[in-house]
């Protein structure tokens, strides 16, 4: 009895492998598991109806397993070409997303310190936004180049250095060609392509004089912007106050050199001395005229288009300042200023051309007697030795150079 019942257990448990054996053959053929294939099929074609971030990446994940596991199986044909299509477009998509969800942040986040007005953050996110896509995105260069130019006409110039890196940034970008979705966002904005090239010409220029003290390298940039005829650049008077006051200081130099020269003569310089001193000093004049009358005609431009009283009067008073010494009197102001503004205007980075003005002769006896000129200028008497030369100015030894802040430009 104990012998059959020891064989009698050994079947048993021969049977209970074969059977242990055979589900674990049936649980690792996922081909023939139909309800797993059908279940994940429905949680696949469910996940793909949701189109957000999460939907998308929880699709992905799902379509990514179910191939893992399905992808060699006959009866998973249909799903797993499907996914083969779809889960490429499914990344791509993704990507959009993230990327769509990053940019919205940011035009979000840029607009609303636009709209504060905090520039600081402005000038943050502006840099952020422009990284994230320079191409789409350029006009935040116009307004990244706009800010520094109202600011410094109330005073702060805290914004110069960024304001001027990114107008000669856009201005590169406008006269280059390159692709903008619009000219500017509000409140900064410009009409046109031309509109804005001028604006930024006349804030480059403004803010290298204004702000930076350069003059000289402020002028090519401001006479642009006065030849802009597509834009109100044209019709604005600081352009040519700035250039006006540029004329002021180098006409003030001149004046400085000839006071200084005609010191220098001395009743005892040969005649060959003193005749090389006196050409020094008409050299200095003729220079000083050709520059006083681009001043005069800078100014006056300002004049003629500026609107307040008060501006309108410090402009006229810089052109009589400028005729005085040009002319050595006060009458005849109006009507030069009426004969230059109906000339174009001459580009300051042109050379000055001196302007020598004709000497009246009258004859004494046997000699000839020099008359003065418009600038005071002596010629001498008769074959004596030229007279000692001082140049005469009427008004301010120094004419008045003060800069009228310009109005808001938006």
């Amino acid at each position: 009895m104990k012998t059959i019942f020891r064989y009698t257990n050994i079947a048993l448990l021969v049977a209970a492998v074969i059977a242990v054996g055979a589900m674990g053959t049936s649980a690792q053929d996922p081909c023939g598991d139909a309800e797993g294939q059908t279940n994940a099929g429905d949680k696949i074609r469910a996940e793909f109806k949701v189109k957000t971030i999460e939907g998308r990446k929880a699709f992905g994940n799902t379509g990514k397993a179910f191939l893992e596991k399905y992808g060699a199986c006959e009866s998973a044909k249909d799903m797993n070409e499907w996914l083969k299509i779809q889960l490429p477009r499914n990344d791509k998509a993704i990507k959009d997303l993230e990327v769509a969800a990053k940019e919205k942040g940011l035009v979000d986040r840029f607009n609303a310190a636009l709209n504060a007005k905090n520039w600081d953050e402005v000038y943050v996110v502006g840099k952020e936004v422009l990284a994230h896509d320079t191409e789409k995105f350029r006009a935040v260069e116009l307004v990244l180049g706009s800010i520094g130019y109202d600011e410094l006409f109330k005073g702060n110039a805290k914004y110069n250095d960024e304001t001027l890196r990114y107008a000669k940034i856009a201005l590169n970008s406008l006269e280059s060609g390159k692709t903008f979705s619009s000219y500017g966002v509000n409140p900064f904005t410009y009409k046109s392509k031309d509109d804005a090239i001028a604006w930024m010409n006349l804030t480059i220029g403004y803010i290298t004089q204004v702000g930076r003290k350069d003059k000289v390298g402020a002028s090519s940039y401001l006479f642009k912007a006065t030849q802009a005829s597509m834009s109100d650049t044209s019709k604005n008077p600081i352009p040519y106050e700035l250039i006006g006051g540029y004329y002021f200081d180098e006409l003030n130099k001149l004046v400085d050199q000839i006071q200084a020269k005609a010191k220098e003569q001395n009743d005892a310089d040969p005649p060959e001395v003193a005749q090389k001193k006196v050409d020094e000093i008409k050299a200095l004049v003729a220079m000083s005229n050709g520059t006083a009358e681009r001043a005069m005609d800078a100014f006056s431009r300002a004049y003629t288009l500026g609107q307040a009283p008060a501006y309108k009067k410090k402009m006229k008073d810089n052109v009589a300042s400028a005729y005085k010494v040009r002319f050595a009197k006060e009458d005849g102001v109006d009507a030069w200023i009426s004969s230059a503004v109906a000339k174009p205007f001459v580009n300051p980075t042109t050379p000055v051309q001196p302007i020598t003005d004709p000497e009246p002769v009258k004859t004494t006896g046997g000699g000839g007697e020099g008359a003065g000129n418009g600038t005071g200028t002596g010629t001498g008497v008769g074959g004596a030795k030229p007279a000692a030369v001082a140049p005469t100015k009427s008004g301010p030894a120094k004419p008045s150079t003060a800069v009228v802040k310009p109005g808001i430009k938006n």
